[in-house]
């Protein structure tokens, strides 16, 4: 797969994905949206204010030691992306495919529709089972599996 499609899978990803907090003993995956957002938001202007200071600092000298720096701090944001893209596409264990089969089941008997896919295959569509769950569903869903 290509990079720049897997980081725009995984930027997707991270849009599907409903960050609650119970979720978070279960998945890696809040913490790692979280944190990608943030850094997405905030490790720019971070880069520039570091770079400043360290030209002011150091002199010209060291442009290549900053420029290595500055990259290094704007490519943070893409390797969460990048994760969240590969994660994305895994398999899920046998566990998860069944949890979200129950789900699928708990959204059928109250009669919300399901997403389309009959047999969830990856983190993604079991992305999309939950946040239509929680949009749909109560909160007790989720009661079981914590």
């Amino acid at each position: 797969m290509k990079l720049f499609a897997l980081l725009q899978e995984g930027r997707q990803y991270s849009m599907v994905w409903p960050v609650k907090p119970e979720l978070n003993s279960l998945f890696p995956e809040n913490k790692i949206i979280q944190l990608t957002s943030l850094g997405f938001r905030y490790l720019p202007g971070l880069a520039v204010l570091t770079a400043f200071f360290q030209l002011t600092l150091l002199g010209s000298g060291f442009t290549g030691q900053i420029l290595a720096m500055m990259l290094f701090i704007l490519s943070l944001p893409l390797q969460g992306w990048y994760w969240l893209g590969v994660r994305s596409s895994t398999r899920l264990p046998p566990a998860l495919v069944s949890w979200c089969r129950q789900i699928r089941q708990q959204m059928q008997e109250q009669g919300v529709e399901t997403p389309a896919v009959n047999e969830p295959r990856n983190y993604l569509d079991l992305a999309n089972t939950l946040s239509i769950a929680y949009k749909q569903l109560d909160k007790t869903f989720m009661r079981p599996w914590l």
